[in-house]
């Protein structure tokens, strides 16, 4: 946004804050807190400037990103291979594995007919800068499980409309409605699993902050005369079970089980998570995603896709999608490094963790986890390191630390406007379904913005360090 634009605009804003906490409210903008109650997500009153051509590049990735993500899910060996290593350190993908392993089996294509696969992910980029250039976007990461705030993203991009309404920059406000297309994917998929007594299940944690970003979902289901239900693992194990292949929970079938809950070891405490998951991956239900696919979002195969040199053609990424694919893909790639990878560095051949451990403030230490807060900077990247072990660096990968361009920016945090340089991460939503080797849908469907101050180390809104934000169409000017 140019600065007079933006100064005129924040002016006007900052007006109209308890307006715009009221449209929250009204609208379902909210998430709940146990023991503290309803409140309005963190939100920006101003939308962040993006140049069109980088949307239409982040808009153009989601389909080969689908894509590969289907590929590299339909792997058992390259999965193997690449996090076994790991998994002798990680129980919990030691378990994902050990699922992923049974279910590529014969067994179950003996089980189910419908051969069905449906994916909902979404790539992560920072944009960073470049002299005299518009800013490159950078991937941060893909999340193939859980990928929220599909509706609540389309909810401040209505915020942000209402707010714009008669102000220069309403026209060039970027359409956000990522929910419209999640729904129209369950729908299909539902269609094609073709079951009278079919239901959705949504896996959920026991204490759910983002409630309302799914229960969007839930409603919207709804009008489609789809039922949908909400379970915890636990509850799955405890209710779920298997008949001639299909996985039913009283009186009816689980035809697609999307998980919201279940990324991360804090929801598989004690062995009836566990059993409810299998539950799951053993029957004919179209698990968003399977564990396969759940695997095939790790850093560890991020880091693995993305080098060194990514665009060969002899190279690990060209196995899953094409030469141009591979191009546009690894266009976007960090620096992304195996612990115990030797790298060249302006002091020799070395290690990558021990480069690390030259300049800490330019690398960040990555657990092979979802839902933020996990990654490691600074100084408790030099106390991982230092004196540790091959295994026990082996679950983690390093990856350069990412400097994005910042932009003035409104932000409110429980009704209390704050000032500041910003930056947002902009993710993208990838949908996917196919049956067998028909691919039925391969779509992007729309972003989810997140605007944080520039001395964040985060952005996750759930975690606390976002706020929920639009795009801006501005045109960069060097």
């Amino acid at each position: 946004m140019e600065a007079d634009l933006a100064g005129q605009a924040a002016g006007l804003m900052q007006g109209r804050l308890a307006e715009a906490v009221d449209y929250c409210m009204a609208h379902g903008l909210m998430l709940h807190y146990p023991g503290k109650g309803w409140v309005h997500a963190p939100f920006t009153l101003l939308p962040a400037p993006v140049d069109p051509e980088i949307t239409g590049q982040l808009t153009a990735l989601s389909w080969p990103v689908n894509k590969l993500i289907r590929r590299v899910a339909a792997e058992p060996a390259f999965l193997e291979e690449t996090l076994a290593p790991l998994a002798r350190q990680d129980p919990f993908i030691s378990r994902l594995l050990a699922l992923a392993r049974q279910s590529s089996g014969p067994a179950l294509n003996g089980r189910t007919s419908q051969n069905l696969f449906a994916l909902i992910q979404r790539t992560d980029y920072f944009l960073i800068p470049r002299e005299g250039l518009a800013p490159r976007p950078v991937q941060i990461e893909i999340n193939t499980i859980a990928a929220g705030y599909a509706a609540l993203s389309g909810l401040v991009n209505g915020l942000h409309r209402h707010l714009a309404q008669g102000t220069p920059w309403e026209r060039k406000l970027a359409v956000n409605n990522p929910l419209d297309k999640v729904t129209r994917l369950f729908v299909e998929a539902f269609r094609l699993y073709s079951h009278p007594r079919g239901m959705v299940v949504m896996v959920v944690q026991p204490e759910e902050k983002n409630i309302l970003d799914q229960r969007h979902l839930e409603f919207s289901l709804a009008r489609q005369d789809i039922p949908l239900v909400r379970m915890t693992l636990d509850e799955i194990a405890a209710g779920g079970r298997l008949k001639d292949g299909h996985l039913w929970i009283g009186d009816r079938v689980a035809a697609l089980v999307y998980f919201r809950a279940g990324y991360g070891p804090e929801d598989m405490t004690g062995g009836e998570a566990w059993k409810g998951r299998e539950l799951i991956e053993e029957s004919s239900a179209i698990a968003i995603p399977t564990a396969a696919a759940q695997l095939a979002g790790m850093k560890k195969i991020q880091q693995v896709l993305s080098g060194p040199n990514p665009q060969a053609s002899n190279g690990v990424l060209a196995r899953f999608v094409d030469e141009r694919e591979t191009r546009l893909l690894a266009e976007t790639f960090a620096g992304n490094y195996s612990p115990e990878e030797e790298v060249e560095t302006p002091q020799g051949r070395m290690p990558a963790w021990k480069m690390a451990l030259t300049r800490p403030d330019g690398f960040v230490l990555k657990p092979q986890r979802e839902g933020g807060g996990h990654n490691l900077f600074d100084e408790a990247l030099v106390q991982a390191l230092e004196g540790s072990t091959p295994a026990s660096r082996a679950p983690y990968i390093l990856m350069d630390r990412l400097r994005p361009v910042t932009h003035p920016s409104l932000m409110v945090r429980d009704g209390i406007l704050q000032q500041g340089a910003s930056a947002t991460e902009i993710g993208r939503f990838g949908l996917l379904l196919a049956q067998g080797q028909r691919v039925v849908m391969n779509e992007d469907a729309g972003y989810l913005a997140r605007t944080s101050l520039a001395t964040s180390r985060e952005s996750g809104v759930s975690a606390g360090f976002g706020h929920l934000d639009s795009l801006i169409l501005q045109k960069h000017t060097p």
